[in-house]
């Protein structure tokens, strides 16, 4: 039997495969990738902006056989569509990605052999796998085994499924991407999640794509036969959808865990390790980020396989802490989790946003503070520890809060925290990642109560109201969390804690009952000062630095708010998720007082007391942009000051950067939208409001 050795062997060629053999060639370890080449049926997949952004890293410099997705709708049941934020997407043929990723990985170097893997067992050094080719069998000697090879069915049965694919002429279907979550039987407590997918596929082409888990006995084309009775029930055009090639059916597994990826020595990546959401069926974003994952352990690690498989593992966990357990508890669960999401899909509130990001997509990090090199070397070990306590506290029970800790703002309560410890001219200790914990969590749980009633009396329906019991039960759950792990690590500081919440209740309190007796940023200068005051307590600061790092936490968390408001005027992300006419409702919006006008609504049609709404004037729309903007440059500037006041250089350094993550943010340029909540509309520059509203503009 001829023998060849190599470095990595990968078994399937397909995405997964193709994109695990492209990184480690670019790496330049010899990389065989084996090719069972059976051609796969023509159907689409949906390219999330994760996806993409592997695609680029991977080298794929052209993108001629993707067609660009204008945005994702998510509807629940019967109800409205509503745009699902954060996610991006295009879609292409499944054979044109395999090709174009096989290109690219033999153009880096990596050998292909066509045939499949009849075997594979432990060898000194590595593995000894037996391929059958067309010309007999080969033993590829190999250190380190990637397997690619797809959906595994019998390795995770509580989540496995089916998912269908099939293309249909629509010629009236705009270039929207459309989830449609189907409700859980009424019959079937157990019922399992059935998630439709609508994918433009080119000009009068759409794709249609299902997806159900359990263990419901139906065929492929039921499955599909249910997805377009489900769509033609809420847009009629599905009725004629005429069908444009083969029906395409395959199992999924979704059934993920860390450990599982390094099964029996060998690396699994993709659908192969149970990367699928349950909800959606969407697998092609981790694929790509999970091989480049292996990739990367398998580089720092090319001479010892166990430690490249427990870098692999250590790498999942972190890459997806939270997000699959979310997944995978609501697949469990899917009646609560079905009605929770539902009832809350007309909420823009942050803890509702976050959560359907958590549950349906795979989430975007966020973006970093930029430190200074010696600096990030010094907190990285501290703020780790404190993420790691704080995803403890919440990950067995609340598992979507444990992705919020990853994918939510940069600007972590923990490093003001470590801000201000060194401010004091202390040390970051272990025992005291607790503390740092807790002021995530509590910040977490403060900004889940952020929304206010609604004008409007809402007709309840019979039962229960899943939006005040979520936010309720996960306000408590944290704050709880939170208090338990300052009396742990850092009892000299309860009473504080105790005396900083109540604060935070006054004034959301009396921000709902009166918008006019507060200002709207005490609130996030309350979250932003306590945790750096604390820091400098626990640390034994004096009265000067102490006075230095209050005004800095109050003027930092005023910018942040501010940053919030120009971000989502700018129809651009905000941190937080939300949106204008979700700031404006929830009464946290600056631009109100900014204006002059107290009671300024989002709502096209709808007006507050001062008979305006930025939705429906472009003039008041610009010129709140402007003053936010101005207003927000200068609580940067008087943040930066008190910042200067602090003697001890590291942290005035830390302190520093925060600032101006804030105001990287505001300078950026702005996206073609500017009010994601409004018709689009020609508004005047920024710098040239309407005078009638410049006039009440109220200076700070």
């Amino acid at each position: 039997m001829l023998t060849r050795h190599t470095d990595v062997l990968v078994v399937g060629a397909g995405p997964a495969g193709g994109a695990t053999a492209a990184a480690l060639a670019r790496h330049g370890l010899r990389t065989l990738l084996v090719d069972g080449g059976e051609p796969g049926a023509a159907h689409d997949v949906a390219l999330s902006a994760p996806a993409m952004d592997a695609l680029r890293m991977l080298g794929v410099a052209t993108f001629d056989g993707v067609w660009p997705v204008e945005g994702v709708d998510v509807r629940f049941g019967d109800g409205p569509a509503r745009p699902l934020s954060g996610v991006g997407a295009a879609v292409c043929d499944r054979e044109w990605l395999r090709t174009r990723l096989r290109e690219v990985a033999t153009d880096l170097g990596a050998a292909l052999l066509p045939g499949r893997m009849t075997g594979c067992e432990p060898h000194p050094g590595g593995h000894r796998a037996v391929i059958a080719t067309g010309g007999g069998q080969v033993a590829v000697l190999a250190r380190h085994v990637v397997l690619a090879t797809g959906s595994l069915p019998g390795r995770r049965p509580h989540g496995e499924g089916m998912a269908v694919v099939q293309r249909f002429a629509l010629p009236e279907r705009d270039s929207r991407m459309l989830l449609h979550l189907a409700p859980p039987s009424p019959a079937d407590p157990h019922d399992r999640p059935a998630g439709i997918w609508i994918m433009p596929a080119g000009p009068g082409t759409c794709a249609v794509g299902a997806v159900r888990v359990g263990d419901r006995q139906e065929s492929a084309a039921d499955l599909l036969a249910s997805a377009i009775e489900r769509l033609a029930g809420a847009d009629p055009a599905f009725a004629a959808a005429r069908p444009l090639g083969e029906l395409v059916s395959g199992p999924v597994s979704t059934g993920f865990a860390p450990s599982l990826a390094g099964h029996e020595g060998r690396l699994l990546v993709g659908d192969a390790a149970g990367l699928v959401n349950p909800f959606t069926g969407e697998g092609l974003g981790y694929a790509l980020q999970s091989a480049l994952l292996a990739a990367d352990a398998i580089a720092a690690y090319p001479d010892d396989p166990g430690a490249a498989r427990e870098a692999y593992v250590r790498r999942l966990a972190r890459a997806y802490v939270g997000h699959f357990e979310t997944a995978r508890h609501a697949a469990r669960r899917y009646h609560l989790a079905w009605r929770v999401l539902a009832a809350t899909a007309h909420s823009d509130q942050p803890i509702f946003t976050l959560a359907r990001r958590g549950v349906l997509s795979a989430g975007e990090a966020a973006e970093p503070v930029e430190l200074h090199p010696d600096d990030r070397l010094y907190l990285s070990p501290f703020l780790a520890a404190c993420a790691e306590t704080a995803v403890s506290a919440v990950r067995e029970e609340w598992p979507f809060i444990a992705r919020l800790l990853t994918t939510g703002a940069g600007l972590r309560p923990a490093s003001l925290l470590l801000a201000g410890l060194v401010a004091a001219g202390a040390h970051p200790q272990a025992e005291l990642a607790g503390a740092g914990a807790a002021m995530d969590l509590a910040a977490l749980g403060a900004l889940s109560l952020i929304g206010a009633p609604e004008a409007r009396v809402r007709e309840r329906a019979r039962g229960v109201d899943w939006e005040s019991a979520v936010t309720v039960l996960a306000c408590d759950f944290l704050l709880s969390q939170a208090a338990r792990l300052v009396a742990e690590s850092a009892p000299e500081a309860s009473w504080a804690f105790s005396d900083w919440l109540a604060e935070l209740t006054r004034i959301r309190a009396e921000r709902i009952a009166d918008p006019g007796t507060t200002d709207a940023g005490d609130l996030f200068a309350a979250l932003f000062e306590f945790p750096v005051r604390i820091g400098a307590q626990l640390g034994g600061a004096g009265t000067a630095v102490m006075e230095a790092l209050r005004e800095f936490g109050g003027h930092c968390g005023r910018a942040f708010l501010l940053a919030e408001d120009v971000l989502a005027l700018r129809g651009r992300p905000t941190r937080l998720a939300t949106t204008t006419r979700a700031m404006l409702a929830a009464r946290t919006s600056m631009i109100p007082q900014l204006l002059g006008m107290p009671g300024l609504t989002g709502m096209p049609g709808l007006t507050g007391m001062s008979g305006r709404t930025v939705a429906d004037e472009p003039h008041v729309r610009a010129t709140a942009l402007a003053a936010a903007s101005d207003a927000c440059r200068g609580e940067i500037d008087l943040a930066l000051r008190a910042a200067g006041r602090v003697p001890v250089a590291r942290a005035a350094r830390i302190l520093r950067a925060h600032v101006l993550t804030i105001s990287a943010s505001i300078d950026a340029p702005s996206s073609d939208a500017s009010f994601t909540d409004a018709p689009s509309t020609d508004a005047p520059p920024a710098d040239a409001p309407s005078a009638d509203v410049t006039e009440r503009i109220t200076p700070r």
